[in-house]
C-alpha cells in the first residue's frame, strides 16, 4: 500500500529533518549492483590527473559496506538488485536512505509478503537502527504488528495523529485501547506504527449522509441467490502463495452484503478472481446461482450467468520489453507474463482511479468514471442480471456522490437483486449493508449484522 496519509504527515517536517519513505514498490535499479544503488546520484568523487568528477569507487565501496552492515545485509557488493530476496531489498532500501542522509525512515508494511524468517530479519534491523538513534516510523494496518514493533503507537486519520500507547504502556488493555482508537477514527485507511513516533489506523468515516437502515438485520441466508463456496486463489507473482483461502459467502435476493477487510485481507481479490479471473491465479472452489454451479472463468461467462461487476480500483502493470520500452498489461495477462519471466512485482505502477465493468474499459477521468458508475447502477434494477459485485464503489467520490451510490444500491436491492460490496471503509459498509462479512489474512473470519459497531467489525478484520 502506498500510504498517502503517512506522506502528508511526514511532509510537515520537510526542512526540519531528513526523512525517506520506503514503500512496497521497489525504487532500486535492478541492473545496478548494491554500491551503485546506494549512492546513485550522490557518488563520492575525487580529482584524477587534474580532472574533476571522477567517481571514487574505493570510497564508495567502503561506505556501502558499512551502511549495509548497519542494516544486516552481507551480500557481496557486486550483487545486482534484481538478485536480492524480498527482505534484503527492504533493508537495502533503508541503507540507501541512510546514504542520502535520512535521519527518519518511514516504511509501509515492511514485512508484508515476507517469510517468517525474512520478517524477523527486517524487524531486527529496524530495532537496531532505532537503538542507534534513527527514528523509524512504520505504516501498518495490522494492530498486532504495531504493538509488536512500536515503542509508541498512534492512530493516523485524515492527516491527524492521535497517540494511543507510549513507551512501556503495553499492558493487557493495549489491544482494546488500540482498536477503540481505530474505530473512533473510522478504521478504513492509511495507518502508521513504529519505533519513535508511530500509529496504526484508518481514514475518515462514511459520513452522515447515509441511507436509513432496513427494519430487519439480515442473517446468513439459506437458499441464497448467489454463493461462493470454499474459494481459494494464489498470488499472480508467487504462484504458491494463497491470497484467498477457502472463503465462502452468500447473498440473498434483496440483500446487500458488505465484504470488509484491511489491506492484504483478500477482500478485493476474492470478488475479482470470481468475476472472470481478473485477479489471482490457480483458483479453486465453486460459484453457485440458485444452488447450481456456474462457470465464471471469463467476464462474459460470469455476465451470461447474471453476475455483473463494477470495479473502481484495479492494479495496472507495465511490462518492460525490448529496448526498455514498456507496454501495459492487465491482471488477466499476468500469470503468463510471470511464467515467461518478463514481469515482476517491481514492475507494478501505482494504482490509479479507473473502472472495469462489462468490457473492462478503462475510463479517462474521475468525472467519466462517476457518470459510468451512476448509469450502470441506474440501469441495473431493470436488467436481467441478478447479482451485482462492487469493489470500492465510492473510492474518491465526494459526499454527495457517495450518498447517491448508497441510494442506488438500496434501489437495486429492493428490486430483488443480490449485492456484494467490497471496501476498506468499515463505516460505509456498516451504513449500507444488511450484513457485513469480514476477511483477514485471506480467510473469512466472521460476520456482523445491521446495527453492529465499528469496534465489533474492526475486531474481526484486524485480529491480534
Amino acid at each position: 500500500m502506498d500510504s498517502p496519509g503517512l506522506d502528508a504527515v511526514l511532509a510537515r517536517v520537510v526542512g526540519t529533518v531528513a526523512f525517506a519513505h520506503v514503500r512496497r514498490v521497489s525504487s532500486l535499479t535492478a541492473t545496478l549492483d548494491l554500491a551503485d544503488n546506494l549512492f546513485l546520484g550522490i557518488e563520492p568523487r575525487r580529482r584524477f590527473l587534474g580532472l574533476p568528477g571522477i567517481v571514487d569507487r574505493a570510497s564508495m565501496r567502503t561506505q556501502a559496506t558499512a551502511l549495509l552492515r548497519k542494516v544486516d545485509v552481507y551480500s557481496p557488493l557486486p550483487t545486482l538488485a534484481s538478485q536480492l530476496d524480498d527482505a534484503s531489498r527492504v533493508l537495502v532500501e533503508a541503507a540507501r536512505a541512510l546514504a542520502h542522509g535520512a535521519t527518519v525512515l518511514a516504511f509501509t508494511e515492511p514485512t508484508a509478503g515476507l517469510t517468517d524468517a525474512g520478517a524477523e530479519r527486517v524487524v531486527r534491523a529496524l530495532r537496531r537502527l532505532a537503538s542507534e538513534g534513527i527514528a523509524v516510523v512504520v505504516a501498518s494496518q495490522r494492530p498486532s504488528f504495531a504493538l509488536e514493533i512500536g515503542d509508541t503507537v498512534s492512530v493516523l486519520s485524515a492527516g491527524s495523529v492521535t497517540p494511543v500507547l507510549g513507551p512501556g504502556d503495553s499492558g493487557s488493555d493495549a489491544r482494546g485501547r488500540l482498536l477503540e482508537a481505530m474505530a473512533g477514527a473510522g478504521a478504513a485507511g492509511d495507518g502508521a506504527a513504529g519505533d519513535g513516533a508511530a500509529g496504526v489506523g484508518g481514514a475518515g468515516a462514511a459520513g452522515a449522509t447515509g441511507l436509513a437502515g432496513r427494519d430487519r438485520a439480515a442473517k446468513s441466508p439459506s437458499g441464497a441467490v448467489f454463493e461462493i463456496v470454499d474459494w481459494s486463489t494464489n498470488d499472480e507473482f508467487d504462484r504458491v502463495t494463497r491470497v484467498v483461502i477457502g472463503a465462502s459467502l452468500s447473498a440473498a435476493a434483496g440483500e446487500i452484503v458488505g465484504l470488509a477487510g484491511l489491506e492484504g485481507s483478500g477482500r478485493n481479490e476474492l470478488l475479482l478472481s470470481v468475476f472472470g479471473r481478473t485477479a489471482g491465479t490457480v483458483p479453486s472452489g465453486a460459484v453457485l446461482i440458485d444452488g447450481l454451479p456456474v462457470e465464471t472463468n471469463t467476464t462474459m461467462a460470469a455476465i451470461e450467468h447474471g453476475i455483473f461487476a463494477i470495479v473502481t480500483v484495479q492494479p495496472k502493470y507495465r511490462v518492460r520489453i525490448v529496448g526498455g520500452i514498456s507496454a501495459p498489461a492487465t491482471p488477466s495477462m499476468l500469470p503468463a507474463l510471470v511464467k515467461a519471466g518478463v514481469v515482476t512485482r517491481d514492475d507494478e505502477t501505482r494504482p490509479t482511479p479507473g473502472a472495469r465493468a462489462l468490457d473492462a474499459v478503462r475510463l479517462r477521468g474521475r468525472d467519466d468514471e462517476w457518470v459510468r458508475i451512476r448509469s450502470l447502477l441506474e440501469l441495473f434494477p431493470e436488467s436481467q442480471h441478478r447479482v451485482l459485485l462492487l469493489v470500492e464503489p465510492t473510492r474518491e467520490l465526494d459526499d454527495e456522490r457517495r450518498a447517491e451510490v448508497w441510494r442506488l444500491l438500496r434501489v437495486i436491492a429492493d428490486a430483488g437483486k443480490a449485492v456484494i460490496v467490497a471496501s476498506a471503509d468499515l463505516d460505509e459498509l456498516l451504513a449500507i449493508s444488511d450484513r457485513v462479512v469480514a476477511m483477514a489474512g485471506g480467510r473469512v473470519v466472521g460476520d456482523v449484522g445491521r446495527g453492529a459497531s465499528s469496534l465489533e467489525l474492526l475486531s474481526l478484520v484486524a485480529p491480534l
